[in-house]
């Protein structure tokens, strides 16, 4: 996974490149901990450009969920395509995370 990271007006946006796998965990997280320590009200994890994602990758999309509520901020999902949207359709996903097309 590559990421790609903008913070303007209280939003930070990650725009996630690639495949994202289990092998991902760790730069997730430093990801995570970079949201936070921003102090932006807002996440956006793009995905337009994400063309892949396996069980471990959704998990870590809880994972960000947990880090959001606790450090107050929204977290959106956004543009994800293919693969990776039906998967998130699958797992139901759109019932805990806005996702916006």
């Amino acid at each position: 996974m590559r990421v790609e990271t903008t913070v303007n007006a209280g939003v930070f946006e990650a725009k996630l490149i690639d495949q994202m796998m289990f092998s991902d965990h760790r730069a997730f997280r430093a990801l995570l901990k970079e949201i936070s320590q921003s102090g932006a009200k807002k996440c956006i994890f793009n995905l337009a450009r994400l063309t892949s994602i396996d069980s471990s990758g959704l998990g870590m999309f809880m994972v960000a969920l947990d880090e959001a509520r606790k450090g107050r901020w929204t977290l959106t999902i956004k543009s994800p395509q293919g693969h990776v949207k039906s998967l998130l359709v699958l797992g139901r996903f759109d019932k805990l995370l806005t996702i916006e097309a």
